[in-house]
Order: structure tokens, then sequence, then C-alpha cells
């Protein structure tokens, strides 16, 4: 059996599904979890303190997919469970990834739980900020790719050899300031 407060955020993900956050009153919310105002206000003190509990939650659940023995023994299923998470939560993420304060945040914390994976700051930094990024623009740009898509490409991008076309670029400047 659901809790009140479960109802209130279930209510609340339907509804911002259907209008802007700033729009979305306390009244609509307790209408659609069909309990009383009094009720949501014993959990919450305002639709502020909700979306920060809603960002919480999802949040940590987002980056307990990094933490999990599969991150590292299988990291397309972990990229998986990603984008199968942001798509079903797609109406908190478009708010979440259109606040670029939220971005970073939620970057830093994702950099916090790579460091510990790989340990090394540098890739840790530049795997958060580029999985995030990806993750925003893929919502922002209204899904319209897959989840499964979506994590493909997240995983292309991240199984990369960088280094391959640095080395021959390098290798390149060599043969022309040496005049080959």
């Amino acid at each position: 059996m659901r809790t009140a407060k479960q109802s209130i955020i279930e209510a609340f993900l339907q509804l911002i599904n259907e209008k802007s956050f700033q729009d979305l009153s306390v009244k609509e919310i307790v209408q659609k979890a069909q309990i009383s105002r009094s009720t949501f206000y014993l959990h919450f003190t305002d639709k502020f303190e909700l979306i920060d509990d809603v960002r919480r939650t999802l949040n940590e659940r987002f980056l307990s997919f990094y933490t999990q023995d599969s991150f590292i023994s299988d990291k397309p299923i972990t990229t998986y469970n990603i984008c199968g998470h942001v798509f079903k939560y797609r109406s908190f993420y478009e708010i979440e990834f259109d606040d670029a304060d939220e971005i970073r945040k939620l970057s830093n914390q994702l950099a916090t739980h790579l460091l510990k994976a790989f340990g090394d700051q540098d890739y840790a930094i530049f795997a958060s900020y580029g999985t995030i990024g990806y993750l925003s623009f893929w919502v922002r740009d209204g899904f319209i790719i897959s989840p499964g898509e979506a994590a493909e490409k997240l995983l292309k991008i991240g199984f990369t050899d960088w280094t391959s076309d640095l080395k021959k670029n390098l290798d390149r400047k060599k043969l022309i300031e040496n005049g080959k």
C-alpha cells in the first residue's frame, strides 16, 4: 500500500508532465494525490521542498547505478539502466537538466562516484560532465531516440580511444614541421 508521501510524489511527477513546475499548485497536487492539504503539509512545507525531496531521491537513485557491482563489471548494463531511469522520470529530468546549477551539482556528485570507481580525478571529471552533458542534451532534444539508442551512443563515446586521433595528428604535425 502506498503511503501519503508516495502518493504526493507520484501525483507531482504526473502533473509536471502536464504543466510547468512554476504553474503547478499544491492544490492540484493534493487533488491528484487524493489527499488533504493538511496531509501534504505534514510531509512538505511547499512545492519547493517537494521538488527538493524528489531531486534528492531520484538523483540518489541515478547515482546508485554507479556504486553497484554491475557498474565495474558490466558498464553496458549500467548505461542502459541509467538511460532507462532518466526516461522513466523524464518529466523530472526535463526540469533538472534545464537548470545549469543542478546539472553542475549532479555532475560533481557523479565525479565523486567515478573517482571512487576509477581512482583518477581527471577521468572522473571528464566522464561525469560528459555523461550528464550527453543526457541533458538527450532530454532537451525531446528524447527523439530511445533509451536503448541513447545508451548505445553514450557507450560508444565512453569507449572511444581519444588518444589515437591525437597521436595521428601529432605525427602529421611533426612530418609537416620536418618538411616531409
